[in-house]
């Protein structure tokens, strides 16, 4: 079986098209990349991508994956039992929402809808340009559960973040119901405590002037404070965020923000942030480009390890400065008194001096080094 490396996402799909009995490598033979007769690729606006070939009839054959909730209120029919396509009323969406995509959401698994639609080639092309009418009166396949467990190291590591002071907040284009669900997991939302958890949009509604539309400062700094889970949001409302906690004088001290992201789109919130975590594996060559530093494992923890080196070497500074100015003012403070009380001048001074510097730049070298296993 051979092993996905990219988006996890996608590579869930296609482990799902191996367990049915499937070939994907297969159908990419048969339909190369070069093939593709349209390709509306997946945006935050969209939150789903299409693909369209075109059948040796002449047909066209448009199959449309993405956020669940967003691909079934485009669907007009969907596939029976038996593979059929049936009616697929309003209420029947409203009911596959509820009792399909909530439920899966709440057990914290990302909802994924597949749908098709078929242009028959005796109506003519359409008009891909027009994508309201084309991506529109889709065939629902079904809503695929796509679990991301958490792995066993990151809650610890977020303990470990919160008791050193650190606030950890989820950004992220899930469903908020997974969000909520995997946050819990991980330990960002704990009982008790007095959070918020927000879509993109309402998120936008309280933090936007009602008339300009433009994000005030004084609204934001009611929000943000509180805010634990940002779901269903853009990398827009990611740089908004990161921006405006740097900006704000709410707290005693301006905030120092982190912000790890893997797509092209979470470039201007890298950039922005303070430091910029960008993923070595899953991450984009422009997420990289605009980050500060790449986590080469794609793991939590090793921001809670560059955290841990990063105070340790600001506090080996702070005690290096303190000791040299300690032992230099005492050296300077020795030799004016010497000079002006002693009248006697030894030849070995000189040698002296340089000892005594040499025992102090090795007791800075201790301040400054740490110790590492090989």
């Amino acid at each position: 079986m051979p092993q996905q490396v990219g988006n996890k996402t996608d590579c869930a799909l296609l482990g799902f098209v191996n367990a049915i009995g499937g070939n994907y490598e297969a159908m990419r033979s048969e339909w190369p990349e070069e093939q593709l007769y349209k390709v509306y690729t997946f945006n935050s606006v969209r939150k789903s991508m299409s693909t369209v070939i075109r059948e040796q009839n002449g047909d066209f054959l448009m199959f449309t994956k993405g956020a669940s909730e967003i691909v079934v209120r485009k669907c007009k029919w969907i596939l029976d039992a038996s593979g059929e396509p049936i009616s697929f009323s309003p209420t029947d969406q409203e009911h596959l929402t509820q009792e399909v995509i909530e439920s899966m959401a709440g057990d914290g698994l990302r909802t994924i809808g597949l749908a098709y639609r078929r242009f028959s080639a005796s109506e003519g092309e359409p008009n891909w340009d027009d994508e309201g009418t084309v991506i529109n009166n889709l065939t629902c396949i079904g809503i695929v559960g796509i679990e991301d467990p958490v792995r066993p190291e990151v809650p610890p590591a977020i303990r470990q973040c919160q008791n050193a002071g650190i606030t950890v907040r989820m950004v992220t284009g899930d469903n908020v119901n997974t969000a909520r669900s995997i946050a819990t997991k991980c330990g960002i939302l704990r009982p008790g405590e007095n959070f918020l958890v927000l879509e993109g949009q309402e998120f936008n509604r309280r933090i936007r002037d009602k008339v300009t539309g433009q994000v005030k400062q004084e609204l934001f700094d009611k929000v943000w404070m509180n805010l634990a889970v940002l779901a269903r949001s853009s990398p827009q409302d990611k740089y908004v965020l990161v921006s405006g906690i740097i900006k704000s004088r709410k707290a005693p001290q301006r905030q120092v923000v982190a912000v790890t992201g893997d797509g092209t789109n979470d470039a201007p919130a890298l950039k922005r942030a303070d430091v910029g975590f960008a993923m070595g594996i899953a991450g984009t060559d422009v997420a990289k480009e605009a980050s500060d530093i790449i986590l080469t494992d794609d793991n939590f923890t090793s921001i809670v390890k560059a955290v841990m080196w990063g105070r340790n070497v600001y506090d080996s500074i702070a005690k290096f400065l303190q000791f040299q100015l300690t032992v230099n003012v005492v050296a300077i403070a020795v030799a004016f008194i010497g000079a002006a009380f002693v009248s006697v001048s030894w030849a070995g001074d000189c040698c002296q001096c340089l000892y005594l510097f040499q025992l102090i730049s090795c007791q800075a070298c201790h301040a400054t080094g740490a110790y590492r296993e090989a």
